[in-house]
């Protein structure tokens, strides 16, 4: 077993510390809300319908905001237990410390904020509920940076996924409708009316995801800097002290990565170059190991990979306290992704290689490849998607550009997302080939002969 350094411990503290800090900022936001009296968002709402339940009834005190809260996690997860069956891990147990802990940080934010008077009209009713936008999307923020342990939720939207074979999305969708639905069910059952699910559970949430997303651009990437493993100095040290990754007989090794923009031929230039050099090809079955080690259907961690899972964004959004178009998977995407430069580590340490995509020339960049992105101008994009196959039956030239224009829209967005970076930047590659003007070919062979002088 690894033994751990101060750095190790130093790193564990800032990553707790951002966990904790954001759990509690979204507790607050969830006390804001549930004081306006127009509801709260739907993965608490059940939590806050039974502690007005419990007010009606005149429960003790132990029936406050912040332990209903916990119940109904607990609740969350038992419903996930009998959804995994066997499948359920242990470690999952640890959701029922996340409940312990949110319930309590509910509980003191309450406390805190005892002073607040009750909402005399609609206006400070209003006020209250867009005080608790901000809040609850910065905690989600800082919750999601470390990405340490899912809340009930998450976990529940995760088992309805793996039980019925739908995406992250679709499951937290169909979960968040259903919590609506029991507390809708719920307080009419009690009070005959709506009570504390109300139109502020949509108005919360919908906000919540734009001003998550505002949050996001400044934000996300100096967070996952503050709790990464490890300083980009550190791998520049690193990566200076070994120098080349080397094979048996002392020569550099061969790692070359190709990035693309879609139509412009980077596949088959690499399928081309590899057998040239007498190298492993590496593109799509990437996908295939990466859903192998993450447990997760290929199909949807190639619609991750792809930036494709974005349909149900307003959806999401209008019934999730963790919503966004990619952040409502964020957790998915960065488990993903760290299982995709694991494998790509492993790729380029088990021999020559060349890789098309996949952040490879960012995650295999203490390995010094040869970095070439290929692109084309859009007349030989679509030329080359029709000849190809890629072009799609019955697209006009209009609608097929389009469809080129997506594809690469959504690989920038994932690359930036995992990597903070411009896919396609120039001082990120050391050689661009534009296959308007370039035969594969030709492009093969000066790729190849540029390569090996690095030998």
């Amino acid at each position: 077993m690894k033994k751990l350094n101060r750095s190790d411990l130093l790193l564990g503290g800032k990553r707790l510390l951002i966990y904790v800090v954001g759990l509690y900022l979204m507790a607050i936001g969830v006390v804001f809300s549930s004081k306006s009296s127009l509801g709260v968002s739907p993965v608490s709402s059940l939590g806050n319908v039974l502690f007005r339940i419990g007010q009606g009834a005149g429960a003790p005190a132990w029936v406050n905001l912040g332990n209903c809260t916990t119940a109904v996690f607990c609740l969350y997860l038992v419903v996930e237990l009998l959804f995994l069956g066997k499948n359920f891990k242990p470690a999952m147990l640890l959701q029922i410390v996340v409940s312990l802990l949110f319930g309590q940080l509910v509980h003191l934010a309450t406390a805190m904020l005892h002073f607040l008077p009750a909402p005399g009209s609609y206006a400070v009713q209003m006020l209250y509920l867009l005080i608790s936008v901000p809040l609850v999307a910065a905690g989600v923020l800082l919750y999601l940076t470390p990405n340490l342990f899912p809340m009930p939720g998450e976990g529940l939207s995760i088992a309805i996924a793996d039980k019925f074979g739908i995406s992250v999305g679709t499951a937290k969708t169909i979960f968040d409708c259903s919590v609506v639905l029991l507390s809708v069910f719920a307080s009419l059952f009690y009070f005959r009316a709506l009570v504390g699910v109300r139109e502020g559970t949509v108005i919360c949430a919908l906000l919540v995801g734009f001003v998550f997303r505002l949050l996001q651009k400044p934000f996300q990437k100096p967070l996952l800097q503050f709790v990464a493993r490890e300083s980009k100095v550190d791998r520049a040290l690193e990566a200076a002290s070994q120098g080349y990754l080397t094979d048996l007989v002392g020569k550099p090794k061969i790692i070359i990565t190709i990035g693309r923009e879609f139509g412009s031929g980077g596949r088959e230039l690499g399928k081309h170059l590899a057998e040239k050099l007498g190298c492993a090809y590496y593109d799509r079955e990437i996908i295939t190991a990466i859903a192998e080690r993450s447990k997760l259907a290929e199909d949807y961690v190639n619609q991750v990979v792809e930036n494709q899972i974005r349909s149900y964004y307003p959806i999401t959004i209008a019934v999730s306290m963790v919503p966004a178009p990619e952040d409502s998977i964020y957790t998915v995407n960065r488990s993903i992704f760290s299982a995709q430069s694991e494998i790509l580590e492993e790729l380029a340490q088990k021999s020559d290689c060349v890789i098309v995509g996949r952040c490879a020339d960012h995650i295999l960049a203490e390995y010094n490849p040869f970095r070439v992105y290929v692109y084309a101008d859009m007349a030989h994009k679509i030329a080359r998607c029709r000849a190809n196959g890629e072009g799609g039956a019955g697209l006009t030239d209009k609608e097929l550009e389009k469809r080129i224009r997506s594809v690469d829209k959504a690989r920038a967005q994932y690359y930036r997302f995992c990597t903070g970076e411009s896919h396609g930047d120039r001082l990120t590659y050391d050689l661009g080939i534009n296959t308007s003007s370039i035969a594969i070919p030709d492009a093969v062979a000066a790729i190849a002969a540029l390569a090996g002088a690095r030998r």
